[in-house]
């Protein structure tokens, strides 16, 4: 198996980045959902989990608005797999400090009940958004998979998935 070579500057995003450019280091996987593990915890917490989002209005409203509700649907489902990410739509999106880290235009985040077979998703603009209008962002995991190109719930059935 090949070694892993380090990761250089220009690959990684740096504090440095985010420093003065108006954005939030924004959780991928929340640290709120991490509390049963103090190790789980303080990794929630390093960049690789981290994406820049627009702070007021996105990740300290709309977006934690998100976060807190899926926890809430975990606490009373028992069970969901939550699947979150950035989208960078056009070739021209804006990037922050020396390592030049892109800045996602939206994220996504697409949230499955295996047990009642059922999913809802998300597409939120990396802007600020009135926690009001959280439902205008429902969509389909397929719109998730066109936007991303990338195949969720790749395990079941097209025709259980598209009942989904």
């Amino acid at each position: 198996m090949p070694v892993p070579r380090p990761l250089v500057a220009m690959e990684r995003s740096e504090l440095e980045d985010y420093k003065g450019s108006g954005f939030d280091r924004g959780h991928i996987a929340p640290a709120g959902a991490m509390k049963w593990s103090d190790r789980a915890m303080s990794e929630s917490f390093l960049l690789s989990n981290m994406a820049p989002q627009v702070g007021p209005g996105f990740n300290r409203g709309i977006w934690k608005a998100l976060e807190e509700k899926v926890r809430e649907w975990a606490v009373n489902r028992g069970e969901l797999y939550v699947v979150t990410g950035p989208i960078h739509d056009g070739t021209n999106s804006s990037t922050i400090g020396a390592n030049q880290v892109r800045v996602p235009t939206h994220f996504y985040k697409i949230i499955f009940d295996p047990i009642r077979v059922e999913a809802i998703a998300f597409i939120l603009p990396n802007k600020k958004n009135p926690v009001s209008q959280l439902s205008t962002f429902i969509t389909s995991v397929d719109a998730v998979e066109a936007r991303t190109g990338l195949d969720f719930l790749a395990e079941i059935e097209d025709t259980v998935e598209n009942l989904i």
